[in-house]
């Protein structure tokens, strides 16, 4: 009876190790849209995201960083139908926003899950102060964030919005990665809603 419960132990150690020593990441199920339509009618958005993440060497990449920024590009475009957006490359996040245009950038801070607390090894940073909490050990942890900055310098103005966003789901290991896949797709989608909400009250009039 020892040696099975130490048998036991030592399968749930080397589990959890298993799992911790990478993150995961999957791309997201395609998420129907709430169309705002005649919303922002033919305003001129210039639209510029840039993928924060820092992923280790061990992890499993199901989908790809531009893969995860289309993605959320397309969604905002189903979302915003009325709306004419002019996408930039990433390379042009930094750049200062154009003169009498509205800018929205979107810095992808977290999309990834992992075992344990490792999931908080991949977060980014633009300055923030954003607090992710505690991440459960022996539990498949999911996180998408986003930090939103949005310029509105059209009529001769200069105003700035920022939002950030942070999204977390834990569940015990009973599906393995299937588990896993599936709560990074709730914190997406979750963490898009509110960003969609975001944009919505800083451009309502």
């Amino acid at each position: 009876m020892k040696k099975i419960i130490g048998l036991t132990f030592l399968t749930l150690i080397l589990s959890s190790n298993l799992y911790s020593q990478k993150m995961y990441v999957w791309c997201q199920k395609e998420q129907i849209p709430t169309p705002r339509n005649g919303f922002l009618q033919n305003k001129e958005i210039d639209l510029v995201l840039f993928d924060l993440r820092t992923m280790t060497e061990k992890s499993k990449i199901e989908c790809s960083s531009q893969e995860v920024i289309n993605n959320l590009i397309n969604l905002i475009k189903k979302t915003y139908p009325s709306a004419i957006f002019n996408i930039s490359e990433s390379d042009k996040f930094y750049q200062n926003p154009k003169p009498n245009k509205l800018t929205i950038k979107i810095a992808i801070s977290a999309y990834q899950a992992a075992f344990g607390a490792d999931v908080k090894v991949g977060i980014g940073s633009i300055g923030g102060k954003f607090m992710w909490g505690i991440f459960p050990e022996g539990k498949w942890n999911a996180v998408t964030g986003y930090s939103i900055m949005i310029y509105d310098y059209t009529n001769g103005e200069k105003d700035k919005m920022t939002e950030e966003i942070g999204k977390v789901a834990s569940r015990p290991n009973t599906g393995g990665y299937r588990t896993a896949k599936n709560i990074l797709n709730k914190t997406c989608i979750e963490a898009n809603q509110e960003l969609f909400s975001f944009i919505d009250r800083s451009l309502m009039e």
